[in-house]
């Protein structure tokens, strides 16, 4: 009988063959993890210990990873003097990753009042902020302006007048960039496109319109543009056409207004692995075709073009922390299902593994049907023969991991079993930022491998008395 539940079973000795490859990789090759006594070690942790020790659902950060990441990005530019990068600190806001950010050197890029907030509370300096958004409100524009960001990325002309009420009313310098939309696309998920016909940004056309405006006002100060082409983009071409569109308007408006930009800021969207070995990211984001390498060479080279004094500033956020994050589930269920026609005949058996995250603490991988590595961290050196569907906790129908290796089926070792810890690789981006509530399941604990190499929290798991905190009754 199929157990894939479509009347064709096919030949999955190939996939197998190829994921067990990756596994052996991960595991030998890869200087985050190793191997020891059949479970898997990350960053010189025993995985399965700290699941013992901890509440699952639980997410693990290394320092050393997030060291690295951003050395290689800073390696990346060498070739251009002025350069500034700003860690999009919502891909991760936890205080102690921010922390981990700031003692790297790096400055942050911020999305609300409360994420700048945060930022200066880790004791980042208003110089080391860049405040995005496509909805500023006056309160949040105030922060900025009276805490001296370092540039304010305007996003409409009405915010735009914000900016310079605010400023003009208490006599105080704005450091701007204007938004603009290069109108570029690119081979990533649909939510992920920011540059062609997407909301941020006002149109490229109209970027004479806004210096037009700023020279008219007297508190507000304009560094240059800005544009965000998107996140994981996995090849080059996007990156260059942008940042073509974006130096050549630079150029012209220079030209035009007599006037000399301090900056370009060339947004973010450096791509990760997510699936590993071969494979067209052109086709599947989750494959690159690039490198930081290539990411950094096409924008210095284009930028070149125009000036090499001007500053670069770029805005990784997946980049800086996805490799450095796994998160730890446990195996709490097993079924198997029978999938019958309309007619009641079987068309197939499947078998499900039940596992204690879902959508709540996991919303990539479920919600936008991301994909991740699964690995039992139990028994991580056993061959992966056994294929299963692998569902969480919530009262949802579609509260399964959709993208597997075969489909919506992952292989794992045939001897799995109920309190096996199972992970969820280069887990770090994005993923604590969006956690939810829903069914009144805790958000999870976070815990953070230090560069000396201590196992400390960073976050708790909620408590029932958090769950309640703000209700009124």
């Amino acid at each position: 009988m199929d157990d894939q539940g479509n009347g064709n079973a096919r030949p999955r000795t190939k996939l197998e063959q190829e994921f067990n490859a990756i596994r052996n990789g991960v595991i030998t090759r890869d200087q985050r993890f190793a191997s020891r006594d059949g479970h898997l070690v990350f960053d010189g942790y025993d995985l399965v210990d700290i699941a013992r020790a901890y509440t699952t659902p639980v997410y693990v950060f290394s320092e050393k990873e997030i060291q690295r990441n951003i050395a290689e990005l800073d390696q990346a530019f060498k070739g251009h003097s002025k350069f500034k990068t700003f860690y999009a600190s919502k891909a991760c806001s936890v205080m102690g990753i921010l922390k981990v950010v700031k003692e790297a050197g790096i400055c942050v890029e911020t999305n609300s009042r409360y994420e700048i907030q945060k930022c200066l509370e880790i004791g980042f300096s208003g110089e080391q902020i860049c405040f995005n958004g496509v909805i500023k409100k006056p309160a949040d524009l105030k922060l900025a302006i009276v805490n001296d960001v370092y540039m304010i990325n305007v996003d409409s002309f009405y915010e735009l007048e914000l900016i310079g009420e605010i400023s003009n009313r208490l006599r105080k310098k704005a450091n701007v960039c204007i938004r603009v939309e290069p109108s570029v696309p690119s081979p990533t998920h649909p939510v992920c496109v920011t540059a062609y016909h997407a909301k941020s940004g006002i149109d490229l056309q109209d970027a004479e319109k806004m210096v037009r405006r700023i020279i008219d006002l007297p508190y507000v100060h304009l560094k240059g543009l800005h544009m965000h082409v998107g996140d994981q983009i996995p090849v080059l071409e996007p990156f260059t056409r942008a940042t073509r569109i974006l130096v050549e308007e630079s150029a012209r408006l220079e030209r035009l207004f007599g006037i000399r930009f301090e900056a370009i800021n060339v947004g973010g969207g450096s791509p990760v692995p997510y699936k590993y070995g071969k494979g067209d990211g052109a086709k599947d984001f989750m494959y690159t075709n690039i490198d930081t390498d290539d990411y950094a060479r096409t924008i210095i080279e284009e930028v070149h073009k125009w000036r090499s004094d001007v500053e670069i500033c770029i805005e990784p956020g997946r980049k800086v922390v996805s490799s450095a994050g796994v998160m730890l589930t446990t195996c709490s269920c097993e079924k198997h299902k029978t999938l019958y026609d309309l007619e009641n005949r079987i068309q197939g058996v499947v078998e499900w593994l039940g596992v204690d995250a879902g959508y709540s603490v996991f919303s990539d991988q479920l919600h936008f049907d991301w994909y991740f590595n699964l690995f039992n961290a139990s028994r991580v050196d056993d061959r992966c023969d056994r294929w299963a569907k692998v569902f969480g906790p919530l009262c949802d129908g579609g509260d399964y991991y959709h993208q597997g290796v075969d489909g919506e089926f992952f292989p794992l070792p045939s001897a799995t079993d109920i309190g096996d810890v199972l992970v969820f690789i280069d887990a770090g981006a994005y993923s604590i930022e969006s956690q939810t509530v829903y069914n009144n399941r805790p958000r999870t604990a976070v815990l953070l491998i230090t560069g000396d190499g201590r196992l400390q929290p960073v976050r708790r798991e909620d408590s029932y008395e958090d769950l309640l905190r703000n209700d009124i009754y």
